[in-house]
């Protein structure tokens, strides 16, 4: 499992993204793939734009100062 901010745009391509928080994902989607997501008591339907990867850098001793992170920015498509 990976856990990963969700970054939803609804509106105008101008339009400010939403943060609907971190949600758990069995592996990170890749653009196009279609994901469905519970946000306020309803179950939204969503394509994937793209996936923003933070790596983290692993030193010569194979230490690691952070956790990688990842935010998933999907176009609302319909809600149930």
């Amino acid at each position: 499992m990976f856990i990963a901010r969700l970054l939803v745009e609804r509106g105008s391509i101008h339009d400010k993204s939403q943060n609907w928080g971190n949600y758990a994902f069995v592996s990170l989607p890749s653009p196009g793939d279609r994901i469905a997501a519970h946000y306020n008591d309803n179950m939204h339907h969503m394509t994937v734009i793209c996936v923003h990867h933070r790596p983290v850098r692993i030193g010569a001793d194979g230490s690691q100062t952070d956790e990688p992170a990842a935010e998933v920015v999907a176009k609302w498509t319909s809600s149930d």
